[in-house]
């Protein structure tokens, strides 16, 4: 394995925004997979809690249900954007002493010279 590889980091990629409203519009806690897997596991399991009473006829009405869309739609929303402003921007040129040098300066690269 070489040195590079060893030291890589694995950089987890932005996640887009129109994309993870879209899913938990129709998919609701399924498609809140796309931004948040923790996010739609406990969806799911809120949305279970929920339906089952009202699949059973228990006299609870179903409007309770719409709420819990629009929850997995806003977390969905605010897991994207998060994910997409903790990724790096890599259209960006690297900031900092190695990527500019100063100017006048005839540096050709090799250690102590100039």
């Amino acid at each position: 394995m070489s040195q590079t590889a060893a030291n890589s980091v694995r950089e987890r990629p932005g996640k887009s925004l129109g994309i993870a409203v879209a899913l938990a519009f129709f998919l609701g806690p399924v498609g809140l997979f796309y931004s948040s897997v923790t996010g739609a596991m406990v969806m799911l399991t809120v949305s279970v809690v929920v339906l089952v009473p009202i699949l059973l006829g228990l006299h609870i009405n179903a409007v309770i249900y719409f709420p819990l869309w629009v929850v997995c739609v806003l977390w969905a929303a605010f897991a994207a954007h998060e994910r997409t402003r903790q990724s790096p921007n890599t259209d960006m040129p690297e900031e900092g002493p190695a990527a500019v040098p100063p100017a006048g300066s005839t540096h050709n690269g090799a250690p102590g010279r100039s």
